[in-house]
């Protein structure tokens, strides 16, 4: 019985792939024409079920190809809202304390050379807090110059650039100041997050991910690594050219991953977010007690919102999380009370918070 129940669960969001709102449908359709926009796949979820899907535009301008709901758009920076739900399927189970020094889950050592015998805990991680920091020099021809999945594997590459015997490692990879706990956003630390589910878990952490989160949700349009997917149907990424207008200079891919690497559909990303705002049917990857401490109903007075942000959009809260990358911007819009989302995906470096509010006030700005 209870693997039926499972299967139904699955199936509950793909009933809804057919559904498009003509009142959201107007806006995309009107955003469309204000920029060089190649495709948008845009998602709203309403008391935790989705009842609006589309993808319009192209995915490959040069051979014409449609975006749909299956279609893997690279979702830069909203990928480190799966990192989390990695991190928190192995605190679930006793493997990862939050409050525990990160060194005792890592193969290297990592100390912040300006305050040695402080320790970097799991929590600091997730929180942005770390006093990690990223190096532009050496993530600028990763970010700027897609090339495709990385060569660099996760641990040498974190081993070289954090700890002090590294060949990528300076003192300057950390804060320095009294105020070196505070928030500062670190891609790296996200990517330590990666490493530490990785060496916990003794798999790799794309395995981890698709063993524990991607399969169970039936995410079948999703992966870290382009190599995983069919890259003829991954959207391409377009950059506004001067002279030649939407530009592909190549996928995206870099040594820290975990922190941006993710291509989901809409469809599959969108079917993940239902399963988290509904943890309370017992067949998500996290149960609901995990879900409410990532993120409890929001306060404007707390701090720290494990990876999600706490953003006020047409006077509501909604836990938000933004992406940007060569030829992407991405965002997700997330209210837990009411089972309320609104994610868009854009594979051109196009603004899309006028789409996302807009969306938002014709949804729910009326009551």
């Amino acid at each position: 019985m209870k693997f039926y129940i499972w299967i139904l669960f699955l199936l509950i969001p793909f009933l809804c792939l057919a559904q498009a709102l003509p009142e959201i449908e107007e806006l995309i359709e009107k955003e469309m024409k204000t920029d060089n926009v190649a495709a948008l796949a845009v998602a709203v979820i309403d008391s935790g079920k989705i009842v609006h899907l589309s993808a319009n535009g192209f995915s490959d301008i040069e051979a014409k190809s449609k975006a749909t709901v299956n279609t893997p758009f690279h979702i830069a920076s909203v990928s480190k809202t799966v990192t989390n739900m990695a991190v928190f399927k192995l605190v679930e189970s006793g493997k990862i304390d939050l409050n525990t020094d990160i060194n005792k889950y890592l193969p290297f050592t990592i100390r912040n050379p300006y305050y040695p015998n402080d320790i970097i805990t799991v929590r600091a991680l997730l929180n942005h807090r770390s006093g990690i920091r990223d190096d532009y020099e050496i993530y600028q021809s990763h970010w700027n110059e897609p090339k495709g999945d990385p060569v660099l594997e996760l641990p040498s590459f974190l081993m070289d650039y954090l700890n002090k015997d590294g060949k990528l490692y300076k003192d300057e990879h950390f804060e320095s100041g009294s105020s070196y706990k505070s928030f500062s956003y670190s891609n790296t630390g996200v990517a330590l997050l990666g490493l530490i589910v990785e060496h916990v878990s003794g798999i790799k952490y794309e395995d981890f991910c698709q063993i524990n989160i991607f399969k169970p949700v039936g995410m079948e349009n999703t992966s870290w690594f382009l190599k995983n997917l069919d890259e003829n149907l991954v959207a391409k990424t377009y950059v506004n050219h001067k002279l030649f207008g939407l530009f592909f200079k190549g996928h995206n891919g870099y040594p820290d991953y975990p922190g941006g690497q993710l291509r989901t559909s809409i469809s599959d990303y969108s079917n993940l977010l239902v399963a988290y705002l509904n943890a309370e049917n017992d067949e998500f990857i996290l149960k609901e007690s995990t879900t409410s401490s990532i993120t409890p109903v929001p306060q404007i007075s707390q701090e720290g919102y494990f990876t999600w942000f706490l953003t006020a959009i047409n006077n509501h809260l909604y836990y938000t999380h933004s992406g940007g990358d060569t030829g992407v911007r991405t965002v997700v819009i997330m209210d837990v009370s009411q089972k309320r989302a609104v994610i868009v995906f854009a594979n051109t470096e196009h603004d899309n918070g006028n789409l996302y509010k807009s969306i938002e006030k014709e949804m729910w700005g009326k009551g």
